[in-house]
């Protein structure tokens, strides 16, 4: 998170951490069904947080949604099917625009969840089959991720100082979204030497891009709180609140590094090839 924080959640932030982060490597690295499973268990996570803030409710139509456009996503790509997978989940937010309206309500925020939720569980599954380089990818992705979220929370804490973006989230500070963004940027650099691969400028730009859409999935994700008046998506995970909570970065990075790849037709990561 990019902003100040008390010293009373730091602990069980690190406990949770701990836990989560090995358990996340080790998915990612058997791949298969297995980061299917964990990615969807995290999606349906993030949609339950999700219409309880917007739509006030646990579960219901809009929740079944989320669930089919996860399930149907990741069993079409697991088919090697990312095109059906993709168009299953505009479909079903079809589905939800439909049926929001014919109840009288604005469709915008039902279709904008299931796209929110599902498109990135599905870019994140699908950048891990790349060949090549699909687990590299995905462990770049995290590491930025990550660098960028615990150095930005713990810049936040200890300096304070300017506020980033008042307006949208009251704890964020500019040194915290600088420092995420010298820690992310350094994370790369870090890794790529130690597999003895270079840094170019074009993968440094690429981290750099990463650490910037971390810190917009947070301001995001801290709107989409403020204009719902709630604090945090849920307790799910003890010192980070909720899965909206723990992954926003996660999402807009993931969205962005997906669609490059998409257009590009490569990973980031050969530009760091020796």
């Amino acid at each position: 998170m990019i902003g100040q924080a008390s010293g009373s959640s730091l602990w069980p932030r690190v406990l949770a951490s701990a836990v989560l982060i090995p358990a996340a490597l080790g998915a990612v690295y058997v791949g298969g069904w297995v980061l299917a499973v964990w990615t969807a268990a995290a999606g349906l996570a993030m949609a339950r947080e999700w219409v309880r803030i917007v739509h006030r409710e646990s579960l219901g139509w809009r929740f079944a949604l989320h669930a089919l456009a996860l399930g149907s996503s990741q069993a079409l790509l697991a088919v090697n099917r990312p095109d059906w997978a993709l168009g299953g989940i505009l479909f079903t937010a079809f589905i939800a625009s439909a049926s929001a309206q014919a109840r009288g309500e604005r469709a915008i925020w039902a279709v904008l969840g299931i796209v929110y939720v599902a498109v990135p569980c599905l870019a994140f599954v699908w950048l891990r089959h790349l060949m090549p380089f699909g687990f590299e990818t995905v462990v770049w992705l995290l590491a930025v991720v990550w660098a960028t979220d615990s150095a930005a929370y713990v810049a936040g804490s200890i300096f304070g100082g300017p506020k980033l973006a008042p307006l949208v989230s009251p704890s964020k500070t500019w040194a915290g979204a600088i420092a995420g963004l010298a820690a992310g940027t350094l994370i790369s650099i870090v890794l790529a030497q130690a597999v003895g691969a270079s840094a170019s400028w074009q993968f440094v730009g690429a981290s750099v891009v990463l650490s910037v859409l971390t810190q917009c999935g947070d301001l995001a994700e801290s709107f989409l709180k403020r204009t719902f008046g709630v604090k945090d998506a849920s307790d799910l995970i003890p010192g980070h609140g909720g899965a909206l909570d723990r992954l926003d970065g996660l999402i807009f990075a993931t969205l962005g590094l997906g669609a490059f790849v998409g257009l590009a037709g490569h990973s980031p990561l050969l530009w760091a090839v020796p």
